[in-house]
């Protein structure tokens, strides 16, 4: 399972920090924050043991307001 905070290695050999994560239509999908590079970043969801980059704008725009509240959550413990 991964959580918010956690570190993981993607295929491109950058380090990401899952900095929010949500569920959306019964599918987890995760917001991921390249560690070294703050301007690249990836929404994604698993499958099996691999994160696929989402690459739907409308499901994204549907998305990051769900990834707002669940960051501001995790932040302020809510």
């Amino acid at each position: 399972m991964i959580n918010v905070r956690d570190t993981l290695v993607l295929d491109d050999d950058n380090e990401y920090v899952v900095v929010s994560k949500t569920t959306y239509n019964d599918e987890i999908y995760y917001y991921i924050l390249d560690k070294n590079n703050n301007e690249n970043f990836k929404f994604c969801y698993q499958v099996n043991d691999e994160l696929i980059e989402i690459e739907d704008d409308a499901l994204i725009k549907n998305l990051i307001p769900l990834f707002f509240e669940n960051a501001k959550e995790e932040i302020l413990g809510e």
